[in-house]
């Protein structure tokens, strides 16, 4: 039986685009809006809710930061179900949570 791996590596989300280092690994959008994958939050001006780009920033946004944090949502989960796990895995976990959330790790 084949067993596939994921990129390793830190992932980061820079608007739709989830990057692990200078390669990118996915560009998220939402249906209807399939063009944002060419904006990114820089591009935003402040305070802007992506509605001049059209509907679905939001989503897509949320979709990609979900996206960028799955390997450490993995790492979190596998040792959450160890045996010996400590508060300190529970934290972790949830700071995994809130960053793909948007809220800061």
């Amino acid at each position: 039986m084949k067993t596939h791996t994921h990129t390793q590596g830190e992932w980061e989300a820079s608007g739709c685009t989830i990057y692990s280092g200078e390669t990118i690994l996915a560009v998220a959008y939402c249906e209807g809006n399939r063009s944002l994958h060419n904006l990114h939050e820089k591009e935003m001006p402040p305070g802007s809710d992506g509605e001049e780009h059209g509907k679905g920033w939001e989503e897509a946004w949320a979709n990609a930061r979900l996206i960028a944090a799955a390997p450490e949502m993995l790492e979190a989960l596998q040792s959450l179900t160890h045996p010996m796990a400590s508060d300190e895995d529970l934290q972790n976990a949830l700071a995994v949570i809130a960053k793909a959330k948007g809220g800061n790790a």
